[in-house]
């Protein structure tokens, strides 16, 4: 029973394997798509021939075979607004060609109608059992009608000046030429489905081409309809005077305008006053943080009143949130600067304090770039036989600020009663040094136990060498993502302002707009995060 099992398994995969490889043939066009075809040419034939100027328009009737017209034959005549829209097309003259003349408007619609009535030729021709098919020379020639009714379609859609008159094709045959225009795009991008078939796999060629050859047919039997349209969709502006606003409008406008931020400030207050207790408790805590500060600016040398930091902070996104809420307009705008003064707000109480370590961290740098000079200069006063507390004095006379201050503090200090080790603990807690604070360590460490401070000098020395060979080596490394992080942050901007001198008219229609604002706030932010990240990744510490 084993035995039998396994044969039908192998049995059934083999069938599941070729029935896999068997390729699955698309139904082709029938003789029902052949006739629709051959109707569809046959009104493409009448629109061409309804261009014709040198045929009078009394003349232009046309009889439609009863297969074409839902079982029953029906004579089309040309519509009478055609009579005077036709005299206007042919005589206005849009288009000069060398070796070929000038064509006038109607030329142009008369040739795009003319290339889809070849097209859908040549599809029925494909479809006769009767005559041999050239995939290669069929291409060619879908290429060329498709070429051609590209051609007409841009000239069709430009817009220019003739003196002092803007001459708008797209405005023509009373209204229906954009529908029309629109339509015709469609029908250019399913020629070249057509064209693309050609190239497909063998087993979806013919789907393919079906499907592309019968949405050509749809859109033209659309664009036939378009045309005999009786009311076609208004293309001109309604009458300016329907925008004219009263002087009674606009002050109730602005009225209702009042009122609503009124009542948003009011609501504002209640959430406040509910939140009294809290919010007198945040503000007297931030007033000792403010004093606290305020001490640690003087720590840095720098004499600076925080409000003036945080009210400035407040200032700059005041003025900003009323530059974009001036743009939006109306209660959208009030709201926009309300929440760009409440982030502001937010931003200005951080503030102070990222001052404060920015100026430490650049304090840093500058007493880390000096204080080799300063340990040489205190290792060669203990050779000479002056003491620690000497050779501070030296370096504070003889070497630049910020070393020399902050060792010109410590002697002050000293001088005045402090203890020389809680001396130099002060200038650990102003100075954000890491080889500083070694250097501290080490001269309170040998003046507990003692030592030799003049080779621990030295060797400090001869670290503060290697690590600065380190860190110039490790900058170098790193610098491709400092780059990074530039060109991340300065490219999206450098594009905006690129886009913003060939379109400004667009470009601040849409960056006025609520949306545009939102956008650009949330790229800023992104483009903050990117940066961050990039300059995460390149640093290193030694």
């Amino acid at each position: 029973m084993t035995t039998i099992k396994r044969v039908l398994f192998v049995l059934l995969t083999l069938f599941l394997l070729f029935a896999g490889n068997i390729p699955v043939r698309a139904r082709a066009l029938s003789s029902n798509d052949r006739i629709r075809i051959q109707c569809t040419r046959e009104k493409m034939r009448i629109l061409a021939d309804i261009f014709e100027p040198k045929k009078p328009l009394a003349e232009k009737e046309y009889q439609l075979p009863a297969e074409c017209s839902g079982g029953k034959a029906r004579t089309l005549k040309a519509p009478g607004w055609m009579e005077e829209e036709l005299d206007r097309l042919e005589k206005n003259k849009v288009l000069y060609v060398k070796d070929e003349g000038t064509y006038s408007e109607a030329d142009l619609w008369r040739q795009a109608f003319a290339n889809l009535y070849m097209y859908l030729d040549q599809v029925d021709k494909s479809l006769d059992p009767n005559q041999p098919i050239v995939l290669s020379q069929l291409s060619r020639e879908f290429m060329r009608l498709r070429l051609r009714l590209t051609l007409s379609i841009d000239r069709l859609n430009k817009e220019f000046v003739r003196g002092k008159e803007l001459v708008v094709m797209k405005d023509s045959l009373g209204g229906r030429a954009r529908n029309m225009l629109s339509t015709m795009e469609l029908i250019n991008s399913e020629i070249f489905s057509t064209i693309e078939s050609f190239s497909s796999p063998i087993s979806q060629r013919e789907n393919k081409y079906r499907q592309a050859a019968t949405a050509v047919v749809i859109l033209s039997n659309h664009l036939f309809r378009e045309f005999f349209m009786k009311e076609p969709i208004p293309v001109y502006p309604p009458d300016p005077k329907i925008y004219v606003t009263t002087r009674a409008d606009r002050a109730f406008s602005l009225f209702l305008l009042l009122l609503g931020s009124a009542l948003a400030g009011f609501a504002v207050y209640l959430l406040l006053d509910n939140k009294r207790e809290s919010i007198l408790k945040v503000f007297a805590d931030y007033k000792e943080k403010s004093s606290v500060w305020a001490e640690d600016f003087n720590r840095q040398f720098v004499t600076i009143d925080v409000k003036y930091i945080v009210l400035g902070t407040i200032a700059v996104f005041a003025l900003a949130g009323l530059a974009f809420g001036l743009m939006v307009g109306g209660f959208g705008g009030v709201f926009l600067f309300l929440l760009i003064l409440f982030l502001g707000a937010v931003i200005s109480v951080r503030m102070p304090m990222a001052v404060l370590d920015s100026l430490k961290k650049s304090r840093g740098k500058k007493v880390n770039a000096q204080l080799m000079d300063a340990l040489i200069l205190l290792s060669n006063s203990l050779r000479s036989g002056m003491d620690i507390v000497q050779g501070f004095e030296m370096v504070s006379r003889d070497l630049r600020p910020p070393i020399a201050d902050e060792f010109g503090l410590v002697v002050k200090n000293y001088q005045l009663g402090t203890p020389f080790e809680k001396a130099l603990d002060g200038m650990t807690d102003r100075v954000e040094s890491r080889m500083l604070s070694y250097i501290i360590k080490a001269i309170i460490i040998q003046r507990q136990v003692g030592g030799n401070l003049t080779v621990i000098f030295s060797r400090l020395v001869e670290n503060i060498r290697e690590e600065s060979k380190l860190e110039e080596k490790l900058q170098a490394m790193t610098a491709q993502q400092k780059i990074q992080s530039i060109v991340v942050s300065i490219m999206p901007f450098v594009m905006m302002i690129v886009m913003f001198i060939f379109n400004p008219s667009q470009m601040i229609s849409f960056y006025t707009s609520p949306v545009g604002i939102f956008v650009f706030v949330f790229c800023v932010i992104w483009i903050g995060i990117g940066m961050k990240v990039l300059q995460k990744m390149g640093e290193v510490r030694v």
